[in-house]
């Protein structure tokens, strides 16, 4: 296969793009960006969200939506390359930082941050709340959290394709959360939280005293946050673009798979430009309304209950009630079956972000693992399955010894896993959007992905965007360390 060179790795070539996928197989198109939807719901909106809110006001939501615009944009050409190139965001970005630079700076704290079980957890609190057993809180959400490991783990090894239950259980699980959402918000959000919220998109209200350690978490996870890495490999094993050469990482299950180190673009004819131009326009569409208006709609639903419901009564969800005082949203119109449904749907949202961010964990290490060297691959047989179920091992192990550290060490509790994966893979995520910035300059010069470059005002927003997200991840750390 002919290849070139660009950046610091080689890329094959082929003859042509395959097909746009028709619209009637839907999942293709919405699979990936409803997990990170999802992944959003539970990391932030659930949990930093009303925190940051019932303590703080709604002063600061011009700021999450400037960031979460940000970092639309970065997703945005991230996505691009994936269409054009066949490649995931790690392999893009190593083009710019080197294949050891990525795996250090994005892979390595993206793995540290998210084997912290801070979802499992989560919604392990939900869970002890509704049944009620066992009664110590602490040890009732160590139990839970155990089980919703082993659960998260069949439901991966029982599909022929890995992430195909998954995308399916986010999809649905999504939608009736939003709709509930909605109801809760017509019956319990103030007239006065609405004005607030309006002024703060333009007027900006960050007290003193803010926590910026919380808050720099919630930058991080302002929808998907760092996590919008790991979209880019859904899209990959849903075919998008050049990606449609690569098959699906298998469940066990599942035929037996290989893939190529890198990627690889296509010869430079009218009907490949055509094409590519498709998939690229229709990634576009797909993240700026489904993940950027998505992620927005539902911010403003979960500030303004907190502000009209959690604020006046002092209730700051954090340590192992990180869910239970959210409940209320629910109450107001529903009474006590609200609560329970609350509980159960913030259980079904937590259960389902830590499916999705353990199933993303373990991809993206078996991925690493898998373009290290042939001789790796020869090693396990030139399928792919078997590095992803290791992975899938190592990840349980570890997950298990962390979950059992909440009953025995002082302060580790599911808010505070939460905050501590935020501000690890904000890393990740500095170093990613700075990458794609660079990559976004230099990668588009040649051959048919000179007429897909970005336009300047898109790189542009991506180097002023590494600014603000550098600015305040340095704030959040003075915070921290009280400097």
């Amino acid at each position: 296969m002919k290849e070139e060179k660009i950046g610091f790795l080689r890329i094959g070539l082929k003859p042509s793009v395959p097909e746009p996928a028709p619209k009637k197989r839907f999942m293709v198109w919405i699979g990936p960006v409803m997990l990170t939807i999802a992944l959003g719901l539970g990391t932030s909106e659930v949990i930093l969200y009303p925190h940051l809110t019932a303590r703080f006001g709604a002063g600061w939501l011009g700021l999450m939506a400037l960031m979460l615009f940000f970092q639309t944009v970065w997703v945005q050409e991230l996505a691009r390359w994936v269409c054009v190139s066949g490649e995931h965001a790690v392999q893009g970005n190593a083009r710019v930082l080197s294949t050891v630079g990525a795996i250090i700076l994005i892979t390595f704290f993206m793995f540290v941050a998210f084997v912290i079980p801070a979802w499992a957890t989560a919604s392990a609190s939900a869970l002890r709340e509704i049944i009620n057993w066992p009664a110590d809180v602490r040890a009732g959400t160590v139990f839970w959290s155990y089980i919703s490991f082993i659960i998260i783990f069949m439901i991966v090894f029982f599909s022929k394709v890995a992430r195909k239950y998954i995308e399916h259980i986010a999809t649905w699980s999504t939608l009736l959360a939003w709709i509930v959402l909605i109801i809760s918000a017509i019956y319990g959000i103030k007239s006065g939280t609405l004005l607030n919220m309006f002024k703060s998109f333009f007027i900006w209200n960050i007290p003193k005293e803010m926590d910026w350690w919380v808050l720099g978490s919630t930058v991080a996870w302002v929808g998907a946050g760092p996590t919008l890495i790991w979209y880019t490999y859904w899209m990959k094993d849903a075919g998008w673009g050049m990606a449609g050469y690569v098959p699906p990482i298998p469940g066990w299950f599942g035929k037996s798979s290989s893939s190529e180190e890198t990627g690889s673009i296509c010869e430079k004819n009218g009907d490949n430009l055509k094409k590519l131009k498709t998939w690229i326009l229709r990634s576009h569409f797909i993240i700026w309304v489904g993940y950027f208006l998505g992620s927005l709609f539902t911010i403003l639903i979960f500030v303004g209950l907190s502000d009209s419901i959690l604020r006046p009564q002092g209730l700051i969800p954090k340590g192992f009630d990180v869910v239970k005082h959210q409940a209320n949203f629910f109450t107001l119109f529903l009474g006590k079956p609200g609560y329970l449904l609350f509980l159960l749907i913030a259980w079904l949202l937590l259960f389902n972000t830590q499916l999705t961010v353990a199933e993303a964990l373990v991809r993206q290490n078996a991925d690493i693992t898998w373009i290290i060297s042939s001789k790796v691959r020869k090693f396990f047989k030139e399928d792919i399955k078997n590095v992803y179920f290791i992975w899938w091992i190592i990840y349980l192990l570890i997950s298990f010894i962390l979950i059992g550290l909440q009953y025995f060490v002082k302060g580790a509790n599911p808010f505070a896993y939460v905050t501590y994966a935020a501000m690890l893979s904000f890393i990740s995520l500095l170093f990613s959007m700075l990458a794609t910035f660079i990559g976004a300059i230099i990668f588009y010069r040649k051959g048919i992905i000179k007429e897909l470059r970005p336009g300047i005002f898109w790189i542009i927003v991506l180097g002023i965007g590494v600014i603000m997200h550098f600015y305040v991840i340095i704030k959040a750390v003075m915070f921290f360390f009280k400097i």
